[in-house]
């Protein structure tokens, strides 16, 4: 199943960039981390962060099989 692209009219985001800003993204997350865990909001975050790095990474290796 592939996303609707909800703004067409712009750039795509390079792979690469998109990967490196989800890394910094997941180790600010770091901070978040209490005694009991991360929040339901930064466990949310992360959970979109992974998604979207592996959907990016995926995407990368289906151009290069090509």
């Amino acid at each position: 199943m592939r996303k609707e692209d909800l703004f067409p009219d712009l750039a795509p985001v390079d792979p690469a960039q998109r990967i490196r800003s989800s890394a910094t993204k997941i180790r600010s997350l770091r901070s978040q981390v209490g005694h009991e865990g991360l929040s339901p909001s930064a466990a949310r975050t992360l959970i979109d962060e992974l998604t979207t790095v592996l959907e990016e990474l995926a995407k990368t290796l289906d151009t290069r099989e090509r």
